[in-house]
């Protein structure tokens, strides 16, 4: 017998974060997020999305054991801006049971219809900043620290219940040279010069305080545009930056400024915390905390986490100012892996921002849709 109930207590939204842990223990290529950040966002006074997004979390027990979980967001960013009603389903995870699957996705499904939406999509979360995206490709490599994992037979369950392809997305391995390449130093150079721009160096807590939201709002900027997005809220921003400078180093950021201390292009690439994050099994106890401080200190691989630049900019070669910069503090902290975040199969801009390097495809994801009856 399968039975959903709603998590609404910090029990159950404990067992709801603690899951998929638990459904991959045994699986070496799970990396979890950070517990404290997911019960964060399961508390509507912490979740800085949680004022334009209404969020349901359920539970699914098969026989009395816990099986399954989903979330369902009505996100009004995405009404506003899209005008699609579509709603959203993320953080889901179940066992190998066909009909935990249909359960789980009924009731968010159930939700959606309630609340006057005409669809489904996902697995997308509050931003474009979530994890997102289900794994259909590439079961074999650990995933990103900001990226989900899930088993092959996710994507059978849900195109037998009529889940369709939305979109895909593609990550790509990229191997750090050991020289720089001195045609994108020399390209770099000349536009530096041709547009009278500068790169910010300073210390890093110093540039976050001082252009963190500049930066982030640059990025909002640039990725308007792209399937499931929405505008990032200053609140949100200023979540993610007091996150994101833990785990920052200056080596691997480039930010470019323009004669009016404008933030036109930006770079950020992180030290992959996975394997360590993994260990933990996404608790941040000393041990855990130690783990990450190394892989930040000596990082072997790193995460290029976000690249943009602006519109103004684009197409004129401003992208080898951020790559040569970074590809120079990779190679100086001797890492010798890159790991892009997913790229859409459409957005081409983001694509040719990778065009000095060669990268190999390792991961596909996918975003599905569903027309809701009645």
């Amino acid at each position: 017998m399968i039975t959903i109930k709603e998590a609404v207590t910090k029990r159950d939204l404990k067992k709801f974060v603690d899951f998929p842990v638990k459904l991959y223990k045994n699986c070496p290529y799970f990396v979890p997020p950070l517990r404290s950040d997911e019960l964060k966002l399961t508390d509507p006074k912490k979740n800085p999305s949680a004022p334009y997004c209404r969020t349901k979390y359920w539970l699914a027990y098969k026989d009395g054991k816990l099986a399954g979980r989903i979330s369902a967001i009505i996100n009004r960013l995405d009404d506003e801006k899209t005008g699609l009603k579509r709603a959203r389903f993320c953080r889901i995870d179940f066992i190998e049971d066909r009909e935990v699957a249909r359960a789980l996705l009924k009731t968010a499904e159930d939700f959606a219809r309630e609340e006057g939406h005409k669809s489904i999509h996902g697995p997308i979360g509050f931003n474009d900043l979530d994890r997102e995206g289900l794994l259909i490709d590439g079961f074999d490599r650990m995933s990103t620290f900001e990226t989900q994992y899930n088993y092959p037979y996710y994507q059978t369950y849900l195109e037998e219940l009529g889940y369709e392809k939305d979109i895909d997305a593609e990550e790509c391995t990229y191997a750090v040279p050991k020289v720089c390449d001195e045609r994108i130093d020399r390209i770099a150079n000349k536009i530096i010069q041709k547009y009278g721009l500068r790169i910010l160096d300073m210390p890093k807590r110093r540039m976050i305080k001082a252009y963190g939201e500049k930066i982030f709002h640059l990025l909002d900027r640039c990725y308007s545009h792209l399937y499931g997005t929405v505008p990032l809220k200053d609140e949100v921003i200023r979540s993610i930056l007091s996150s994101f400078g833990l785990i920052a180093r200056t080596e691997l950021m480039c930010f470019v400024v323009d004669k009016d201390d404008n933030v036109i292009a930006a770079a950020i690439v992180l030290p992959s915390i996975a394997d360590a994050v993994r260990k933990s099994r996404g608790r941040l106890t000393p041990a855990g905390i130690v783990r990450i401080l190394r892989a930040v200190r000596r990082p072997k691989t790193v995460d290029s986490a976000l690249i943009g630049v602006s519109p103004e900019y684009q197409n004129r070669g401003v992208n080898a100012i951020v790559v040569d910069r970074v590809l120079k503090g990779a190679i100086r902290l001797k890492a010798e892996v890159a790991e892009s975040n997913p790229m859409l199969i459409t957005n081409e801009k983001i694509r040719g921002e990778f065009k000095f390097t060669d990268g190999v495809v390792t991961r596909r994801r996918r975003f599905y849709k569903k027309e809701l009856q009645g």
